[in-house]
């Protein structure tokens, strides 16, 4: 026979589960704000790079386009992976009302 404790949520564990959904949240804005705050670092880095190098304006437009091929990829991975990062908190809020 089971008892009541057994019958009733604790409410401790669901704080703690509260608690660990707070922290994945906060860890996933850290990342998404390191994220942004390397990227334009490195845009801000190569820029400037590019201005002060001596070369000529043909290849520093080859490395312009070949920077934005690169970034274009890399952009497109992050949102690839930011649309999965979205299904699965969909999926835990489901999980969660439902």
């Amino acid at each position: 026979m089971k008892s009541n404790k057994d019958a009733m949520p604790d409410v401790k564990d669901h704080g703690q589960t509260q608690q660990e959904e707070n922290a994945m949240r906060e860890v996933t804005r850290c990342t998404g704000i390191s994220t942004t705050a390397f990227v334009a670092g490195l845009v801000a880095g190569v820029g400037t790079g590019l201005l002060f190098a001596s070369q000529s304006g043909a290849r520093t437009r080859r490395q312009l386009h070949n920077l934005a091929k690169d970034m274009q990829e890399e952009a497109n991975e992050m949102l690839g992976d930011a649309k999965t990062s979205i299904g699965k908190v969909i999926e835990q809020g489901k999980s969660l009302v439902g």
